[in-house]
């Protein structure tokens, strides 16, 4: 990779970190759409996973309240479950596809999250297991667990610290297990450790100025503009996509 593809990868990842350390999660949602033009799918989607790993730890380490709850516990259980499934798809599914479904997914949940949706809960270990379900497949599958999940955590109205809080452990633990299956389908190379290692002095800074922004201004009113971007982002990168598969 040239030097101004690493200047672009280490904007967007710093970029990314500021969106997760602010609001707790959306850090695929943002870098996805933007790094897919650059980094070949079935690289990128391992690094974010390894980036997801390593953030939510700092995020959990941060916070003042370290105690796993019965609900994060279900949550991480199902989400195991559609991580795994999610991971074969990656595997199979060829590299183009995977690219345009990315692309379909980012932009309806970006306009989910703008419309202001919120899911309507009557049973609470219903909802754990299929929010779980759900965000684990499409973490698995293409490292977006956060936006579904979040929608779900919302639609709950918690408060910003247990957001955080149960949004990071159930990302350690999902993105734990999908880069264990990441490993053993043979997907993870050298270049996922290199842009790791290479990002990660940027990931540390920005996640810790992410926290700091987000005691400044409102989180809401940050993640609508992320949100928004990525959401651009992602029209884009569907019709890049779009022209891409239909050409034969």
């Amino acid at each position: 990779m040239s030097l101004t593809v690493w200047l672009v990868i280490l904007s967007v990842i710093f970029l990314s970190g500021i969106v997760k350390g602010t609001t707790g999660f959306g850090f695929a949602l943002f870098s996805l759409p933007l790094l897919a033009h650059f980094i070949p799918i079935k690289i990128l989607i391992p690094v974010l996973t390894l980036f997801n790993l390593f953030s939510s730890a700092q995020i959990v380490l941060q916070s003042r309240q370290l105690r796993i709850k019965k609900s994060i516990v279900l949550l991480s259980v199902t989400g195991i479950a559609g991580v795994v499934c999610g991971s074969i798809m990656l595997k199979f599914m060829p590299d183009k596809w995977l690219r345009l479904l990315a692309s379909v997914v980012l932009i309806i949940l970006s306009v989910m999250f703008l419309s202001g949706y919120r899911f309507k809960i009557r049973k609470l270990k219903r909802g754990n297991a299929v929010a779980g379900i759900i965000s684990g497949f499409l973490g698995g599958s293409l490292a977006v667990s956060g936006p579904p999940l979040a929608l779900f955590l919302t639609s709950l109205k918690l408060d910003t610290e247990n957001f955080r809080n149960t949004f990071a452990w159930f990302s350690i633990v999902t993105a734990s297990v999908a880069t264990a299956d990441y490993i053993k389908i043979g997907i993870v190379h050298f270049v996922t450790f290199k842009i790791f290692f290479i990002s990660l002095p940027a990931l540390i800074l920005s996640i810790w100025l992410g926290r700091v922004i987000s005691r400044k201004i409102p989180v809401k009113i940050f993640y609508t503009g992320v949100v928004t971007i990525s959401l651009m982002a992602g029209i884009l990168l569907f019709l890049s996509c779009l022209r891409e598969c239909l050409a034969f």
